[in-house]
């Protein structure tokens, strides 16, 4: 998001198109969508022109103001985490960024900036890659660390006044000791307002921190930077800060996956148009509004922003901005502790979102992840180190945690099944959290859309269209008082 100063017409970013009709619309804020374009055969298209692009809001087409191709220049901001819990991951770090640096096009400038005790910029923005390669060997590690500092200095500081395309690359494990200007919440405001992408190249350091912890009786307090929900914050402070952005967080166990994240970042960076307009209608605090883009070559998928809001002041921010996800797998983590992940590319659901704990769930979504959110409040259920829930629409066949709270003094399981959903079975996933009753250590539920013939756990709702014509045992269902503990259930048209 572009906002141009009051009382100045909109500069023109080099080798970048402002329509000159709109330069009279000095207070208004230009809403940006960085745009990816795929083919069927999964490649990116990157070469289409301003007049195959059309910008919808709220259904109604706008004129697009703004449009930069992909060849337009990057200017790429790599962020490189310095502090000891770094220490014995800086090789890998420095052989990413300087795998970045050489992945660069001539016109594209990158800055260097490094931060433990202190944030330190190591390169101001240039295209010379051997200065930035020197300045990234340069980097030494020790002290604490100010992830904080460091997002709010490169959005506010270096990249703040540069037009053009931008994006920030985060080389870190996300854990934050001691930042002094800035703080979780202020940085996830500063990069919704922002134009930057913010790509996070997820170290996991946790498992070798555990291991020196292990020599010490006593765990490591909250805030030390080695306890796990340290760590969890973590996790969840990076989701949310790409997710604002718009872009993936790739979670780098080994070299392979680190080399993937490099080579996926580069491809994008350098198949992504930008495009832009402003808004008609002024907007109302906290109203969010939908916005869609379009091509006009079929048998093309795009990914862009889906929508933006106004914050309390009225200024647009971004707003469920996710365009792809990097899914680990069905059942693992996110919002926790990073833990190894399969890079399958998809798209995040539309009306996903992270939500605070609460039994306040319409019966059409389904809990599917938890996690760590700073915003929420604590669990009140005793040792539970999570405290939001991630929702959207279920697959036909789905995983669901059983999502569990304290209920008047009881802990209760407070996630729905979903309408039109069998329970076929519990199960134990590292996506939710741990049950406390240790004779049901289960902690979700399989579900899916049943067939024509089905066999569900006993104790559930039957689906709408279906009736019970038996009853069996099966291992998958939760015991029942019944040594049965199954229907067999078919629609009601078959004969």
């Amino acid at each position: 998001m572009q906002t141009p100063s009051p009382g100045n017409a909109p500069q023109k970013p080099a080798g970048e198109e402002i329509d000159e009709d709109d330069v009279i619309r000095v207070k208004t804020t230009l809403i940006t969508s960085p745009v990816l374009v795929i083919g069927r055969n999964g490649k990116y298209v990157p070469t289409l022109r301003r007049e195959d692009f059309h910008l919808y809001e709220e259904g109604i087409e706008q004129k697009l103001a703004y449009f930069a191709p992909v060849d337009r220049p990057i200017t790429l901001a790599i962020v490189i985490d310095t502090s000891r819990s770094a220490v014995f991951e800086l090789r890998n770090i420095q052989d990413a960024a300087i795998s970045l640096i050489s992945q660069m096009r001539p016109n594209d400038q990158a800055l260097i900036v490094s931060f433990s005790s202190e944030v330190k910029l190591l390169a101001e923005p240039t295209s010379d890659l051997n200065k930035l390669r020197t300045a990234v060997l340069n980097a030494t590690t020790g002290g604490a660390t100010r992830v904080y500092d460091a997002v709010d200095f490169v959005l506010n500081q270096k990249l703040a006044g540069i037009a053009g395309r931008k994006a920030i690359v985060l080389l870190t494990d996300g854990v934050d000791t001691e930042s002094r200007d800035a703080t979780y919440q202020t940085t996830l405001n500063d990069a919704a307002k922002s134009d930057a992408l913010i790509y996070a190249i997820q170290f996991s350091t946790y498992a070798h921190l555990a291991k020196q912890a292990q020599r010490v009786r006593r765990a490591p307090p909250e805030g030390s930077g080695f306890s796990r929900v340290d760590y969890q914050r973590a996790d969840a402070y990076l989701h949310q800060l790409s997710d604002l952005t718009g872009a993936p967080v790739y979670p780098a166990v080994d070299t392979s996956d680190l080399d993937r994240a490099v080579a996926n970042i580069s491809e994008e960076l350098h198949n992504e148009y930008s495009i832009g307009y402003y808004p008609t209608v002024k907007g109302a605090p906290g109203e969010v509004r939908r916005m869609e883009v379009r091509v006009n070559q079929p048998r093309l998928t795009v990914r862009a922003r889906t929508s933006y809001a106004f914050d309390q002041a009225g200024v647009p921010v971004a707003h469920a901005t996710k365009r792809e996800a990097v899914t680990p797998s069905e059942l693992a983590e996110i919002g926790s502790l990073p833990s190894s992940r399969l890079f399958a590319e998809s798209k995040l659901p539309r009306d996903g979102r992270w939500m605070c704990k609460d039994l306040k769930v319409t019966s059409d979504y389904a809990v599917v992840k938890e996690g760590f959110d700073a915003n929420c409040p604590a669990s009140t259920r005793a040792h539970d180190e999570t405290n939001a829930w991630f929702i959207r629409r279920p697959r036909p066949s789905e995983t669901l945690c059983k999502g569990f709270l304290m209920w008047n003094g009881s802990e209760v399981a407070g996630a729905p099944i979903p309408t039109g959903y069998a329970v076929v079975g519990e199960l134990s996933s590292p996506a939710c959290s741990r049950s406390r009753d240790p004779r049901r250590p289960a902690n979700a539920w399989s579900v899916r859309t049943p067939g024509a013939n089905e066999t569900v756990c006993k104790r559930f709702m039957i689906p709408r269209g279906y009736i019970v014509i038996g009853e069996k045992k099966t291992a998958a269902c939760p015991s029942t008082s019944n040594e049965n503990n199954a229907w067999l259930i078919t629609t009601k048209s078959r004969p």
